[in-house]
């Protein structure tokens, strides 16, 4: 059986590109196609991958200094994921949160999508992106126009589809919303590494607050910014991104900003951090669930993919609006049933997104399509 597994853009390793690794482990015998990738970060990070080609379109083919300016293209993306050649194949498996689940197959090949969102920018964020990309005059009228078509282009392309699988509850509302796609939920999964007991012993915590993130404006990582600046408290913020000048500049010495941290270094602050803050709104959010993982309770917006995965409570505490005074009172809260919370709970909260539950689940999904074919 030959299988295809496509993914827009490996250019990072983020949630859906860790979603795709596990994906990959399951069907190492793949191939893999992307609009553009990134040769060292397929290297490092697919190398168990029997075969070590993989294909792109042809913005993947032009040089480094061009494929940096990739959202010049963006109206293009439609027919990239359209001339990908699958005659040969028996089955095609989409990654997806924008323009993948466009993929053209014959009839007797099934596509199973695994859908980490909609694509955003052209339904539920559409006008939030705009503004932040000061999308005004004419520029604004032709993207517009552009966005326009891709919705048409998009509502048409999930028809395609023969298995839909949402990353969370929260997704699968948005596919029936935009696309009127019924979908499956496959929680994404997370590596639920050995640790020991004394991580769950609160002497061993330091008192400090973390969050890890990319840090771009819609992370929302200002908002925490701003409420640590007033409080005092001592932030870890681990990530980088094109917002990370901006934050820092805004940001007074209790603040610290580790830029990228490896994946070891990220495991040690998980493991020591008093809390995990996750200031904005994520389609799921696999970072405060691997903080729980590690017995790190979690400190978050009331919104979006956090509330199937945190316990109010229990595992963390919600801050219920997108403003200082909730997010600080919501810190108030939490040092207050501090004491009475166990790390232990959030290590078993976690439990339910292990790797191996989640790739038991395709699997079993996989087979079933197979057989219906």
């Amino acid at each position: 059986m030959k299988i295809a597994v496509v993914h827009e853009f490996l250019l990072k390793m983020g949630g859906a590109e860790n979603t795709l690794r596990a994906i990959m482990q399951v069907y190492p015998n793949a191939d893999m196609f992307f609009l553009n990738a990134d040769e060292d970060i397929f290297h490092k990070n697919f190398a168990f991958v029997k075969n070590q080609y993989y294909q792109t379109s042809w913005l993947g083919k032009l040089p480094k200094c061009l494929r940096r300016l990739s959202r010049l293209f963006v109206g293009a993306y439609p027919q990239m994921v359209e001339a990908f050649d699958f005659s040969e194949y028996d089955l095609v498996i989409c990654s997806s949160n924008s323009f993948g689940h466009g993929v053209c197959t014959s009839v007797q090949t099934p596509v199973v999508c695994y859908y980490h969102s909609a694509c955003r920018y052209l339904w539920d964020w559409k006008n939030e992106y705009e503004k932040e990309n000061k999308l005004r005059g004419i520029k604004g009228f032709l993207a517009k126009l552009l966005f326009f078509k891709q919705r048409q282009w998009d509502f048409l392309a999930s028809k395609r589809v023969d298995v839909a699988l949402a990353n969370s509850i929260n997704v699968q509302k948005r596919l029936k919303k935009y696309y009127k796609l019924e979908s499956e939920v496959l929680y994404p999964p997370i590596e639920m590494l050995e640790v020991d007991e004394k991580l769950f012993e609160k002497d061993q915590r330091e008192e400090f607050f973390l969050i890890a993130s990319t840090l771009t404006p819609y992370k929302n990582i200002e908002l925490a910014v701003r409420v640590f600046n007033a409080n005092g408290r001592r932030l870890v913020v681990a990530g980088g991104g094109a917002d990370m000048r901006r934050l820092k500049e805004l940001s007074k010495p209790n603040i610290e900003f580790l830029g990228f941290v490896d994946r070891s270094r990220l495991v040690d602050l998980m493991s020591k951090a008093y809390a995990f803050v996750f200031p904005g709104e994520e389609d799921f959010g696999m970072a405060p669930v691997e903080a729980m993982s590690f017995g790190c309770p979690v400190i978050a917006f009331k919104k979006g993919g956090l509330m199937e995965s945190v316990i109010d409570h229990e595992t963390g505490v919600f801050f219920q609006e997108n403003t200082q005074a909730s997010l600080q009172n919501a810190i108030v809260e939490f040092d207050r049933i501090y004491p009475e919370l166990k790390l232990s709970d959030c290590r078993r909260a976690a439990s339910r997104f292990d790797k191996k539950i989640f790739q038991e689940k395709l699997k079993n999904i996989i087979n079933k399509t197979l057989q219906n074919v």
